[in-house]
C-alpha cells in the first residue's frame, strides 16, 4: 500500500496566530496550484500557530482557534492532518498536543508531549503520560514531539504494540544548534524500528538571532535518506510504502529477535570494589 504525505516546514511569528494562519494558507495555495500534489496526509511542526517560545504559552491557554483551523483545512483539501502541535487546555491543565484530524474535519485524537524541554521553560506545561498510535486508512503512525526524540523507549513502545507501525513521525520546533544530531538521531530511530521515520522541524528565527534548524527530512526503514531540506521554507512530498516496511522486517527479522522480555531493563551489576 502506498501513500502520499507532505510535511510542512514553515517559519513561525511569536505569538501571533493570525498572521501563521495567513501565511500556512498561502503556502498551501502555493503547493496544491501543482495538480500532481494529492497528498493523503499532511504533517505540521510544533507549535507552528505561535512559535517555540514557552514564556508566551500560557496566554494561549484556550486555543480553540488553531483547532478550528485546521479542521478547516482537512476539510478543504481534502486531507488527513497531523497538526504539529498547539497549547491546549485539557481539564485545566496546559499540554504541548498533537491534534489528528480526519479528511471530514473530525477530530480522531490527540498526543500530549511526554517529554517537556525544561530548560527553555517548557515546564510551564503539564506532561503527558501515554503513547498515541494512529491507524488511518490502514497506515499506522506512531507520534512523538520534538524532545521526544532522545527517548527510543518511546518508540519501542509503539514497536511492542501488537501490530506495529509503518511510520514514525517527530514533529519539532528545534535547535540550529543541534540539527545534526536532529538527522542523526531521526536517521536512528528508522534503523531501530524499522520503520519509515519524519524528522519535520520549523525553521527561521526564534527570537534574538535564535534559529529554528529546519533540516527536515524523512528516512526508510533501511536508514537511507528519502528527503532532506535545508534551514529555508520548503516541504517534503514523498510517499510511504508498506510493503518496503513488511519486506525489511521480513528480511532482517530484528524486531523479532529482541530479548527485551527476557531481562526487561534489570542489569547485573559486577564490581572489583575499590578503596
Amino acid at each position: 500500500m502506498i501513500k502520499n504525505i507532505l510535511a510542512l516546514q514553515i517559519p513561525s511569528l511569536i505569538a501571533k496566530p493570525k498572521e501563521n494562519f495567513k501565511n500556512l494558507d498561502v503556502f498551501l495555495s502555493e503547493i496544491f496550484s501543482d495538480k500532481k500534489i494529492k497528498p493523503d496526509f499532511i504533517f505540521l511542526p510544533e507549535v507552528w500557530s505561535v512559535g517555540w517560545y514557552p514564556q508566551c504559552f500560557e496566554q494561549f491557554n484556550n486555543d480553540n482557534e488553531t483547532l478550528d483551523f485546521l479542521i478547516k483545512l482537512a476539510k478543504e483539501y481534502n486531507v488527513n492532518i497531523f497538526g504539529g502541535s498547539y497549547i491546549r487546555n485539557d481539564n485545566g491543565k496546559l499540554k504541548n498536543s498533537m491534534p489528528v484530524i480526519l479528511r471530514d474535519g473530525s477530530v480522531l485524537g490527540f498526543y500530549d508531549k511526554i517529554h517537556l524541554y525544561t530548560p527553555d521553560g517548557e515546564g510551564v506545561l503539564n506532561s503527558g503520560k501515554t503513547p498515541a498510535l494512529f491507524e488511518i486508512e490502514c497506515l499506522r503512525i506512531g507520534v512523538s514531539i520534538c524532545y521526544d526524540i532522545r527517548f527510543p523507549e518511546l518508540f519501542r513502545s509503539y514497536i511492542n504494540h501488537d501490530v506495529a507501525p509503518h511510520l514514525l513521525i517527530n514533529l519539532s520546533a528545534w535547535p540550529m544548534t543541534r540539527a545534526a544530531q536532529y538527522v542523526s538521531m531521526a536517521k536512528s530511530r528508522a534503523i531501530e524500528n524499522q520503520s519509515y521515520f519524519l524528522a519535520l522541524s520549523q525553521c527561521g528565527e526564534i527570537k534574538d538571532n535564535v534559529y529554528n534548524s529546519g533540516n527536515s527530512c524523512l528516512v526508510e526503514p533501511m536508514g537511507e535518506c528519502v528527503c532532506v531540506l535545508d534551514e529555508n521554507r520548503g516541504y517534503i512530498y514523498s510517499k510511504i510504502d508498506t510493503d518496503v516496511v513488511d519486506r525489511v522486517r521480513n528480511t532482517y527479522p530484528n524486531l523479532e529477535n529482541r530479548k527485551v522480555f527476557d531481562f526487561g531493563f534489570k542489569v547485573q551489576k559486577y564490581s572489583t570494589g575499590s578503596k
